[in-house]
C-alpha cells in the first residue's frame, strides 16, 4: 500500500476501504480471537481445574506482552481535518473505533449493509458479553451503538459534528445471541443542529429509538 494519496474529512468512509496494511490483518486477527474468547468464556460452565488453567495462560500471555508504547492518533486527526491524512492515518483512527472497529476487540461488530446520503443500514450481533437483563441487551450496550449508528449516517451525508445529547426509548427487550439491524438518517438541520433519528429491529419488531441533536463545528474560530 502506498500513502501518495492523502484524504479529508468527507473521504473517511472511502478511505478505510482501501487495501488494509499488512499489520492491521494481524491486529485485526487478535481483535477478533480476543471477541471469540469472550464470547466462549463467559458464563462458561467449566470445572475449577479448566478455569484455572485457562487463567494461567492468560497471564502468561499479559506478560508476555508487556506493556507497549500506544499510538496517538491526535496528530493523524489534524492531517484528517487538512486534507492531508494517508490511508494509513485513517485505518490509524477508524479501526480501533469502539463500534464496528475490526481492531478492536471490545467493539460490537457492526457490519454496514448501506451507506448514502439518505440514510445508514448496519446489522450487528449481539452476544453474552453484552447481556443486561437476563436474555436481553444492556440499556448502555444500546446507547452505545445508536451513537455510533447516528454518527454514522452523519458522516455517510458528509456532514462532521459532534453529540449534544442522545435521547433513547426502549420500546421493547432486544434480545443477547442474536443478530440485530440498525438504521439511522438526518431527519433536519437547523443551523448548527443536525436532528438525527436511529432504531434498532429484532426482525420486524422494532425494539428501539434514538434521537440525537449534533453540532457542526464553527470553522475559523
Amino acid at each position: 500500500m502506498t500513502d501518495e494519496k492523502t484524504y479529508g474529512p468527507f473521504e473517511l468512509l472511502a478511505a478505510h476501504q482501501s487495501e488494509v496494511p499488512e499489520d492491521f490483518v494481524a491486529r485485526r486477527r487478535i481483535a477478533a480471537a480476543m471477541q471469540q474468547l469472550s464470547e466462549r468464556l463467559i458464563r462458561a460452565e467449566a470445572d475449577t481445574g479448566s478455569l484455572e488453567s485457562w487463567a494461567t495462560t492468560l497471564e502468561q500471555l499479559v506478560a508476555e506482552v508487556g506493556t507497549p508504547e500506544r499510538r496517538d492518533t491526535r496528530a493523524a486527526n489534524r492531517r484528517m481535518f487538512s486534507g492531508k491524512a494517508t490511508a494509513r492515518d485513517i485505518f490509524d483512527m477508524m479501526d480501533f473505533d469502539p463500534v464496528g472497529g475490526l481492531s478492536n476487540p471490545i467493539a460490537p461488530q457492526l457490519r454496514w449493509l448501506n451507506e448514502s446520503q439518505d440514510g445508514v443500514e448496519g446489522e450487528v450481533y449481539l452476544g453474552q458479553h453484552y447481556q443486561g437483563p437476563p436474555g436481553r441487551v444492556h440499556g448502555g450496550v444500546i446507547a452505545w451503538i445508536l451513537d455510533a449508528v447516528l454518527s454514522r449516517a452523519m458522516h455517510a451525508a458528509f456532514k462532521l459534528g459532534v453529540t449534544g445529547t442522545l435521547s433513547v426509548r426502549y420500546m421493547a427487550g432486544t434480545p443477547i445471541d442474536s443478530t440485530v439491524r440498525c438504521t439511522a438518517r438526518i431527519r433536519e438541520i437547523d443551523g448548527r443542529k443536525m436532528f438525527i433519528e436511529g432504531a434498532i429491529f429484532d426482525g420486524d419488531t422494532q425494539t428501539v429509538s434514538a434521537e440525537g441533536v449534533f453540532f457542526q463545528p464553527r470553522f475559523g474560530k
